[in-house]
């Protein structure tokens, strides 16, 4: 979100399941969440540290990568964030690569095809990926690659170079989303 003043927000509203923990915060409507399922439970490697286990004061990797980019000024241009559970951070990262690596537009680097890799043997792969000659070169090496429907569901704002601001939400994943422009009456 953006407002008149150019300040912005980026979030990351994500509940890993439809109904989360299934508590409503009493007197204020919102779900708890059960992003637990986010923390690593044993270390990939016993003899390394792994930043990503349990404990007090701690968040889970996924919950922690809502992106606000700042210009030399220090203003924002851009924040984005997605909903995904483990999934989040690479939606995040291939959004934003996309828009500034890759000069996509916001909207087209939210539609963008996605790969998730979660230190585990295989990459999942959303469809438009799946019959890419890459996969396959890949596969010859060693990688492994499984199919997954959708991968996240971005949505973020963008600051314009002529200071207006540009709202992009998914276009198909997860039913389609919603991203406007709102001003006040009469403006």
């Amino acid at each position: 979100m953006a407002d008149k003043w150019g300040n912005v927000v980026a979030y990351t509203l994500t509940i890993e399941s439809t109904g989360g923990s299934g508590i409503t915060v009493p007197g204020r409507g919102f779900l708890l969440n059960n992003e637990l399922t986010d923390f690593s439970f044993a270390p990939a490697n016993p003899a390394v540290h792994d930043p990503n286990l349990p404990g007090p004061g701690k968040r889970p990797r996924s919950s922690i990568s809502p992106t606000i980019v700042l210009d030399r000024h220090d203003r924002p241009v851009l924040a984005l964030g997605s909903p995904g559970g483990a999934t989040i951070i690479t939606t995040v990262l291939q959004t934003l690569t996309g828009v500034v690596d890759r000069h996509l537009p916001l909207v087209e680097a939210i539609a963008a095809p996605r790969a998730s890799q979660r230190n585990q043997a295989t990459t999942e792969l959303e469809p438009g990926l799946w019959n890419s000659p890459v996969r396959a070169e890949l596969e010859a090496i060693g990688h492994g690659f499984r199919q997954n429907p959708e991968i996240g569901a971005a949505t973020g704002v963008q600051r314009l170079p002529d200071g207006r601001w540009v709202a992009a939400a998914e276009k198909v994943r997860r039913g389609g989303g919603s991203a406007m422009v709102v001003r006040p009456a009469g403006r």
